[in-house]
This record gives structure tokens, C-alpha cells and sequence, in this order.
């Protein structure tokens, strides 16, 4: 039998399993799938690295490494550079490389795929997963979703609670060469070098980024689920072939759920028994989509509550009470943010940017 039980390997499970190694028996459903991402580490998610002692590996990283991000308003064709201390980062590698951290003490399933869970009358879950297309099964003590938006163990446990708002994450890659005529420079952004922000209230209330990645750049967006998603994107290309773009010849595209939320009760920590950390809790910012320094400092709140008697929620609670209290801050500067006559008349101050605007 299992201590602990976590589902998803993504930058909460695989650092939860980490800090659990050699405390007790983890297992750990590694599913193995690429996550639709924009790969940008933020300042709070370079904070938790330094907290964990850990040095991102060469092969993480991607040029260019952006210090600023554009915001670009499509609908009021104004353009803001803001300060930002961003790392540009191959998110897939990334993902990679924090399981390759995870000691050998933990059993790590690759490609195991999560069904479903009982609570049995031995005190423990019966946990039911794919592995090599065959049905398994394993006993554990406690049980943690860490499998992302559209979480298989929020749905299972926690279908009654709140969920927060789901999205839909597009995102194209094209060779930077075919995106951009030469010395193109209409809207006064270095799309070869800065990661831009696109504001557009009739493609999204949320926002699209333009994103370079050594030869190549994305263009993503995230959309409201229930809209029609890609003629939607297919709206925002248009726009932008109008002002110059060329965006006829994707070479890879990608797609994926993502939670915004937007109601501090949209946020659910688990039970008992049944933990959620992560975008799976709902811990990810609703202004930027950021959730990678979400994910890690909530492993980290968890597993310091971790004794003999297993996991704590009450502790686990107040030890994410900061971080609840900067998603709630972000929340409330929702109504301003993406409001387009509001975010218009801030990005005409000039309030905190580098530049005037065009």
C-alpha cells in the first residue's frame, strides 16, 4: 500500500512527489502529455526555484530572454512596455527536467492514465489506472489531484464545488521568417525579441500573446469555452494580416483547457482524504494565466503539512493563505484590467511603463 497517491506530473505533482521522497511510499501517474503553454517562468515561479535550490539546466532555455512585456491594445491600437523580469523557457524540457529530479524511492508510472477512485473500507483508496493499455490498480492512504485544468480528481470528488471559468488555449507555431516581413516596425514592437500581450475584446475577455522562441514564435489565445473557438482565433489572424503578419504556414499547433478564476470560491483545496494543488485547486492567476509558481508553492504548502497521520487540510490552508490573498488581489483588478475604456485610459497615463504610447 501507498502513503500517497498523486495524479499528474506536471510542475505541482512531480515537485510534490520530490519533496515527499524518503517521508513515505508516493505513487505517482505520469500521463505524459505536452501542456499547451506559452513557457514564460515568471518572477514568483524563479523565487520558488531559488527556494527549492534549484538552477534551471541550459537546455531549459530558449532565446530571446525578454525583461519587458508589450502590452499591445488591438481595438485602441495602443502599445505599452511594461518591466517585467520573465525567463523564457521550452515548457516541455521544462516539464522533463522536473521529473528527472523526482528520486528513485518514488514509483513513477510513465504513461499511466488515471480512471478512477474508491474509498474502501480498509481506510485507503482503490485507485484504478491504465498503464501499457492494461487496467491497474493500487491501494493509497491519501490521494492528490495535480492533473491540471478539467482536474479527473476535482470532477470525481468535487463535482458539486465551484468550478472556475474554463478556457480554451489555442496556440500556432510559425518560423519567425514567415511571420514578419523585414524591417517591420509599424506598431513599434519587437516581435523578435519582446513577449506581447494582445488585448481584443471581440476575440476574448481574457488576452492572446505573441511569444518568440529562438527561430520561431507562437501565437496563442485563450477563448472562452462554448465560444466558437477556432473561428475565433481564426478572427484574430485576420486582424493581424491586416497590419502586416503573415500567418499562412503554422508548423505545429496545439490546444488545451485552461481555468481562469474568477470567484475566490472557485478555488477547492480538497478534503479530508482528497487534496488538489495546482491549477487542479484552481490556483492560477486570472489576470495572466500564470500558474507554474502556483503549482510549485502549493506542493511545497502540502507537503510541509505531512506527519504521521498524513496530510493536514486546516494546515495546508493557512500555509497557502498568502497566496489566496494575491489571487484574490488579482481578481479584483479583473473589472479594470479587461475593461477595454479603463485599460485604455491606464495605458494612456503611462502609469508604471517605459515608453509613451504610439
Amino acid at each position: 500500500m501507498y502513503d500517497v497517491a498523486i495524479v499528474g506530473a506536471g510542475p505541482a505533482g512531480a515537485m510534490l512527489a520530490r519533496l515527499l521522497s524518503g517521508r513515505c511510499r508516493v505513487l505517482l501517474l505520469h500521463r505524459q502529455r505536452k501542456k499547451c503553454c506559452g513557457g514564460i517562468l515568471a518572477p514568483e515561479s524563479q523565487k520558488m526555484l531559488a527556494k527549492f535550490d534549484l538552477a534551471l539546466p541550459r537546455e531549459v532555455l530558449v532565446d530571446p530572454q525578454p525583461f519587458a512585456v508589450a502590452v499591445w491594445d488591438l481595438q485602441s491600437q495602443l502599445v505599452r512596455h511594461y518591466a517585467r523580469q520573465y525567463v523564457n523557457i521550452d515548457r516541455n524540457i521544462f516539464d522533463h527536467w522536473l521529473v528527472s529530479l523526482i528520486p528513485s524511492d518514488v514509483d513513477v508510472r510513465m504513461g499511466a492514465v488515471y480512471r478512477r477512485s474508491q474509498y474502501s473500507d480498509k481506510n485507503c483508496f482503490e485507485i484504478s489506472f491504465t498503464e501499457k493499455e492494461e487496467i491497474r490498480s493500487a491501494q493509497a492512504r491519501f490521494l492528490v489531484g495535480a492533473d491540471g485544468s478539467f482536474s479527473t480528481v476535482r470532477r470525481e470528488f468535487f463535482a458539486d464545488h465551484l468550478s472556475p471559468k474554463r478556457y480554451i488555449a489555442l496556440q500556432e507555431w510559425f518560423e519567425l521568417q514567415t511571420v514578419l516581413p523585414e524591417n517591420f516596425t509599424q506598431t513599434g514592437i519587437d516581435f523578435r525579441n519582446d513577449y506581447v500581450g494582445i488585448f481584443d475584446s471581440e476575440i476574448t475577455d481574457f488576452y492572446a500573446w505573441m511569444i518568440p522562441k529562438n527561430e520561431q514564435i507562437i501565437l496563442g489565445g485563450a477563448i472562452p469555452s462554448g465560444k466558437k473557438t477556432r473561428e475565433t482565433f481564426e478572427q484574430l489572424k485576420t486582424k493581424l494580416r491586416k497590419i502586416g503578419f503573415c500567418f499562412d504556414f503554422s508548423v505545429h499547433r496545439e490546444a488545451g483547457s485552461l481555468f481562469r478564476p474568477l470567484n475566490p470560491c472557485s478555488v477547492c483545496l480538497g478534503s479530508d482524504r482528497v487534496f488538489l494543488i495546482g491549477e487542479a485547486a484552481g490556483l492560477i492567476s486570472p489576470s495572466s494565466a500564470e500558474g507554474i509558481s502556483s503549482a510549485l508553492t502549493s506542493a511545497y504548502c502540502l507537503a510541509q503539512t505531512f506527519g504521521s497521520q498524513g496530510f493536514n487540510l486546516s494546515a495546508y490552508r493557512k500555509n497557502l493563505r498568502l497566496l489566496r490573498w494575491q489571487l484574490l488581489l488579482k481578481m479584483l483588478k479583473i473589472p479594470v484590467m479587461f475593461h477595454p475604456l479603463l485599460r485604455k485610459q491606464i495605458m494612456l497615463s503611462g502609469l508604471t511603463a517605459l515608453d509613451r504610447p504610439l
